[in-house]
């Protein structure tokens, strides 16, 4: 009567050993999701500090970004135009680990945020981008995924249509030539500020021996005003799961940022991309 007591018992233990040894099989694919969040502050003590003429945020505010970000439950998340990492905090669970870049002065950071399970990646900034101060660095950060490394990128390359702004972009592009090839398995992530399927010269100075696969290349975009093409992009030298990818916009996307509705303000002009990376192949 006892031994069958234990082997009755024993069921249930066998069958969650079981489970526990599924669950922590190898990870496949990873949700991979970039997102430019509009100067993102955490609104402490910053009501007279530059920019004077940003979006004030308030808790419904951070409500509704998170509730975007996280719809499609993503496993690593680039950010750019972020204050610190504290702003993180109001958009973020506490499934993630943050970190961001940190620049003397006040300035638009990159962030990165991803599940706990993923565990602890080398983090290091990038300070070839920044070719000249005002220009923002890349963050880098090295996962160990089942013994394998994989590299994640995030950029927010220089903004505006003058010739110079169009130079230093092309100056940033010829920086990132020379780092992805040491990188091993990357995803090259963020804000270009160029529609890169009309700027076929930077996306080759890229690809070089890559073999690059971008995510939303050719796709249609249609959040506000960046209707007109994409400039986030998701880029990989793995593969992106055919079909995954998906650009969330938020509910109040009218086509046009501008404040009207007013549900707009508060919230971004760029939309989250998101796509799945396949590790097995």
């Amino acid at each position: 009567m006892h031994r069958a007591l234990i082997r009755f018992l024993g069921i249930p233990f066998v069958f969650l050993i079981t489970i526990s040894t599924i669950a922590k099989g190898p990870i496949k694919k990873l949700k991979v999701t970039s997102f430019n969040s509009y100067f993102l502050y955490d609104e402490i003590g910053d009501s007279h500090k530059f920019p004077k003429d940003r979006k004030h945020r308030t808790e419904e505010d951070f409500t509704k970004i998170k509730k975007i970000i996280l719809s499609n439950h993503p496993d690593i998340i680039g950010f750019q135009e972020i204050e610190n990492e504290t702003a993180l905090h109001h958009i973020i669970i506490n499934e993630y680990e943050c970190t961001a870049t940190v620049t003397p002065g006040y300035s638009q950071e990159l962030g990165l945020c991803w599940k706990k399970e993923l565990g602890k990646p080398i983090i290091s900034e990038l300070e070839q981008l920044s070719i000249r101060p005002g220009l923002r660095k890349g963050l880098l950060a090295e996962f160990n995924i089942d013994g394998k490394k994989v590299s994640v990128l995030v950029v927010h390359l220089k903004a505006g249509h003058s010739p110079k702004d169009k130079k230093e972009r092309k100056e940033q592009i010829l920086a990132l030539k020379d780092i992805l090839p040491s990188l091993g398995k990357f995803v090259l992530l963020g804000d270009f500020n160029e529609v890169l399927e009309r700027r076929v010269d930077l996306l080759k100075i890229l690809q070089r021996n890559l073999k690059l696969k971008v995510a939303n290349y050719k796709q249609k975009s249609d959040c506000w005003q960046h209707n007109d093409g994409f400039i986030d992009y998701l880029i990989t030298n793995m593969d992106w799961q055919q079909g995954s990818f998906v650009q969330t916009k938020f509910e109040s996307d009218d086509g046009n940022f501008d404040g009207n509705p007013s549900a707009e303000k508060g919230l971004s002009d760029h939309c989250p991309v998101s796509a799945d990376l396949l590790l097995e192949r």
